[in-house]
């Protein structure tokens, strides 16, 4: 594949399935600017065109190495189209709040090492699946830096503050089993089984009832730092709309008939 700024992200769409690859395998996919922002381009596109959930992925042997250091050393005056600033993006721009406010699943295939920015990148979907031959590096201490791209709020919601604070300081490797032991991701696959894997889960949650899948979504992120009050008003505001749609009724049906149900997303 090859490694140019005129397709820093492959796109393919397996019927309701869209598949991202970070497509800068010679330098192990840093991010750029124009990743972002095609990045961006492919959650919007996915929500345009009826897009139920999306695999985010890299070539090559690496996941993420981080943000393209070449890139930041670009002026912005070079890079007029951009919405982006260096070192670092507006909050908005950053792909944890891109795959957030997505309304559609978000899966990430993690073929390689995510280090550094790479790490925060890799933490973003909403499941996570890793290959066996991949890990995951917070290596930003010893570049005197301290973590970001929310890297510090996502590994504390999963790890808790105290090993939160123990892997960023540390900065060591962590290895597939160590990333699955603290909940960094839900499975580990064979390498050579991870898209496959991806993908299948993927069709399972395209199958589903879309509205009920994002409001689940938006409800489980809502949580993190709301209330139980808050919880419980957006569960009573979001089921009174699900109760409404074609999905419900099919579920409802679908359970009296003792079948399974057929959702058709509306």
């Amino acid at each position: 594949m090859p490694d140019t700024e005129e397709t820093p992200v492959l796109y393919e769409r397996r019927g309701a399935i869209g598949i991202a690859t970070l497509n800068r395998p010679q330098r192990l996919n840093p991010m750029s600017s124009a990743m972002i922002e095609e990045l961006h381009r492919i959650v919007n596109t996915m929500a345009t065109t009826e897009g139920k959930a999306l695999i985010v992925t890299a070539a090559g042997r690496g996941f993420c190495s981080g943000m393209d250091v070449h890139d930041m050393a670009t002026p912005m005056a070079e890079r007029p189209k951009s919405r982006l600033t260096w070192p670092r993006p507006h909050a908005d721009m950053y792909p944890a709040s891109l795959f957030r406010s997505a309304d559609i699943p978000i899966i990430g295939a993690i073929n390689g090492v995510a280090a550094g920015a790479g790490m925060s990148f890799a933490l973003c979907p909403d499941i996570r699946l890793m290959s066996d031959e991949a890990r995951m590096i917070p290596i930003f201490l010893k570049r005197g830096l301290m973590p970001d791209m929310g890297m510090p709020f996502l590994l504390t919601q999963i790890v808790g503050t105290q090993k939160a604070l123990e892997l960023m300081w540390a900065a060591e490797p962590l290895s597939p089993q160590q990333c699955l032991e603290l909940g960094l991701v839900s499975r580990i696959v064979p390498h050579d089984r991870l898209i496959d894997e991806a993908v299948a889960m993927a069709e399972k949650l395209a199958s589903g009832p879309s509205m009920a899948i994002a409001y689940t979504k938006r409800a489980v992120y809502r949580s993190e730092v709301g209330t139980l009050e808050g919880d419980l008003e957006w569960g009573n505001l979001a089921q009174g709309k699900l109760m409404l749609t074609e999905d419900c009724a099919e579920g409802a049906k679908a359970f009296l008939e003792k079948r399974e149900p057929h959702f058709k997303g509306r």
